[in-house]
């Protein structure tokens, strides 16, 4: 009895002890597998088997004690053999063999990967990304266009032609794990985001149609927004003027017309100053008449004015008078003339000069204040885009402000933005080029991380630059518009047949030309300040989801002195390696995303390749478990005064109220003496002599307090005439 109360006792230990099913799973599977693996050497030699009972011994004999004791586990796992296939000939049996070993190697390694988090799907051709999951030992969870063949197939038929690393063994993985959720999803921008409960990695970091900067229109807010983050040297962002020309932007399309008027005026003072005043004056058959010019000056002068003595009120927007429209419509006719056709003023060389001196000056002085307007020259062209395409798609290039509001008002449903254009852009052998920049986002549980990648490459168009041809082939730049021309012959030998240069080929032409040491630091920290301002300008509008990420592809422009110009930046850059520049650069930065995205949470010291983190914003809000305290402010007392001033009181002020208190008691106290009386008189009928002294009690209460009580407008006149007439 003794000896079966322990042993009933260590079997009641044994069942109640916990253990990990899976993990248990996974030694019988692997004991299982071994034993086929024997078995199937042994009936290498005999042709048949005897009998079941032959095998169940040699079962045992292999497995010992622990298969016997977890018989029934297994038979639930993996299927046995039925007694006719088992006197099949070794060829039958081989491969079942086989495929019930690869069958429970993949079971184990989709539950290994499951504990771990790594199941992962990809959307779309980038080899690269899923390359560098499965090399950390992660499994794919294939999309239903993926291998769509394959997937109609069964489990048998894939375990037949699985191999090591083909495309069988990827669907069969696919298959097993086709119940779990995938925590690393690679997918297109419109896709519906899945798995939201488990926070996979997700390169999709969404945010408000109003400030998304992967949109022209969202870049436009991100720019209204960005003045309350600028600090010198860490953010800022250098932007061209830009407008929202949409059928509801009724004022900003009074202040996009107010800006082409100055636009114009600082256009023509420009030409002054840029030209000879011999080759301008015409005495005898000038068309253009010198008052033309002084409207310019005042213009630009009040411009100068205004932003040295800027206020709120300057901010609005004034709607012009009639005659000041009249005038600002014949100074654009004038002035069009010259700055189109080259029209002589009707003046004399000595008045011209003076006319440029003064030009000269007052350019200066507001190119100081505002120093977009460098960026402008004598023809006054804005180039106008929708505000959700992409690649080139719409844009076109125009100088006539009728022309511009009649091309918007055609085309309204595709929300175009009109921008100034870049008219003194920095130039390699007079050929135009942007700068392809890469930015990455992460977003951890406590903070937002922007990372700027150290590596970039120039795209060049396929002609010579020139604002007499407005083209988009002389003036776009995106590698989609350009495959589509060919170079002109007449163009420079030295530029590269693919349109495309490397950063160090930049650099070595930097050096070519002479530019200043400490050229390319500046253009990097450019590109680094301007980026930190476009995403602190649209944190208040997105989405702070643990674990998204997603890269941009920014374009940036270069003025005449080196300065960086934010373009546009797209958040589906394209990654194909279009040319040799693009085949190297593009994976590299694939699988540097990678390692930030997937290394760097596990190792704040792992390697970034060529990414940097170049700003960094703790977000992380403590709000109270049920939301009671969702905001918390603190602050001090303001003080107006340090000490508040004494006020005189007049005397007949005072005597006024003291003669309103005796009024006001007096008549409190007549009618408290009526209430009492009235209440004696219900107390006996209702009650007696207990009820008489209980009100008593509470009206002798009621005279110690007293009763306010409101005079009426005719002795409150009498008052006031009685004791404020003059004496």
């Amino acid at each position: 009895l003794c000896k079966m109360s322990q042993a009933s006792s260590s079997t009641f230990n044994t069942r109640n002890r916990y253990y990990n099913p899976v993990s248990r799973i996974q030694s019988l599977i692997q004991n299982l597998d071994a034993e086929l693996i024997t078995l199937c050497k042994q009936c290498s030699l005999p042709k048949n088997v005897a009998s079941n009972s032959l095998n169940d011994n040699s079962l045992v004999a292999q497995g010992g004690s622990q298969h016997h004791a977890h018989a029934s586990s297994v038979n639930n796992l993996v299927p046995t053999a039925r007694p006719t296939s088992i006197t099949n000939s070794t060829g039958a049996l081989a491969p079942d063999a086989h495929k019930r070993q690869l069958r429970n190697t993949y079971r184990t390694r989709v539950i290994d990967a499951y504990r771990n988090r790594r199941i992962f799907t990809v959307y779309g051709n980038y080899h690269t990304v899923r390359r560098a999951l499965v090399r950390r030992g992660w499994l794919e969870k294939l999309p239903a266009n993926r291998h769509a063949k394959l997937q109609t197939m069964s489990e048998d038929s894939l375990l037949e032609h699985a191999r090591r690393g083909n495309e069988y063994e990827a669907v069969v993985l696919s298959k097993m794990i086709n119940n779990f959720p995938a925590f690393f999803i690679w997918q297109t921008k419109g896709a519906r985001d899945t798995f939201p409960e488990v926070k996979p990695y997700r390169n999709r970091v969404r945010r408000s149609q109003f400030l998304d900067f992967s949109t022209k229109v969202g870049l436009v807010g991100c720019a209204e927004q960005e003045r309350w983050f600028r600090e010198d040297g860490i953010c800022g962002m250098s932007y061209p003027r830009v407008y929202r020309l949409g059928a509801n932007s009724m004022e900003e399309r009074a202040a996009f017309i107010e800006d082409f008027h100055h636009t114009q005026a600082r256009a023509l003072l420009r030409y002054l100053k840029e030209h000879r005043p011999i080759d301008m004056v015409d005495l005898e058959h000038g068309a253009v008449l010198s008052t033309t010019i002084d409207f310019a000056l005042n213009k630009v002068k009040n411009m100068i004015r205004q932003k040295e003595h800027y206020s709120l009120d300057d901010a609005r927007i004034k709607m012009p008078t009639p005659t000041e429209m009249v005038e600002n419509q014949s100074f654009m006719v004038q002035s069009a003339k010259v700055l189109q056709t080259n029209a002589k003023f009707k003046v004399n060389e000595k008045v011209m000069a003076e006319y440029a001196r003064l030009a000269a000056q007052y350019l200066d002085q507001i190119e100081s204040l505002r120093q977009d307007y460098r960026w402008d020259g004598c023809r006054n062209l804005w180039i106008l885009k929708p505000g959700y395409q992409s690649r080139g798609i719409g844009i076109v290039i125009r100088n006539s402000l009728d022309d511009i509001l009649q091309w918007t008002s055609n085309n309204q449903n595709r929300k175009y933005i009109v921008q100034k254009y870049i008219e003194r852009p920095c130039l390699i052998y007079r050929t135009k080029f942007d700068i392809r920049q890469y930015m990455l986002l992460t977003i951890s549980d406590t903070q937002v991380s922007i990372w700027t990648y150290k590596d970039c490459y120039l795209r060049f168009s396929s002609q010579e630059f020139t604002m007499d041809d407005l083209r988009e082939s002389i003036h776009l730049t995106n590698n989609s518009v350009q495959k589509r021309y060919k170079n002109k012959m007449t163009r420079d030998s030295r530029l590269p047949k693919n349109n495309m240069w490397s950063l160090d080929q930049f650099k070595c032409h930097l050096r070519h030309v002479g530019a200043p040491d400490g050229t390319w630091a500046k253009i990097y920290n450019g590109f680094k300040q301007n980026l930190t301002a476009v995403v602190l300008a649209s944190l208040d509008e997105t989405e702070l989801t643990p674990n998204a990420f997603e890269i941009y592809g920014c374009d940036f422009m270069l003025d005449e002195y080196y300065n960086p110009i934010l373009i546009e930046i797209n958040s589906t850059p394209d990654l194909s390696p279009s040319t040799e520049v693009t085949a190297r650069i593009c994976p590299l930065a694939v699988k540097d995303c990678i390692r930030v995205v997937l290394d760097v949470p596990r190792n704040p010291l792992a390697a970034t390749g060529q990414f940097e983190r170049a700003f960094q914003v703790n977000y992380n809000v403590n709000k109270e478990q049920d939301g009671t305290r969702p905001l918390e402010l603190n602050g001090t007392q303001m003080k107006l005064f340090e000490s508040l001033p004494k006020i005189r009181t007049n005397p007949r002020t005072g005597l006024l109220r003291k003669l309103l208190n005796n009024v006001t008691a007096t008549n409190s106290n007549k009618l408290n003496k009526d209430k009492l009386k009235d209440g004696q008189k219900n107390a006996k009928a209702s009650g007696g002599k207990s009820g008489s002294k209980k009100l008593s009690r509470a009206s002798s209460k009621g005279l110690d307090v007293g009763i306010k009580t409101t005079l009426n407008s005719t002795t409150r006149e009498n008052l006031a005439l009685q004791y404020t007439a003059p004496k």
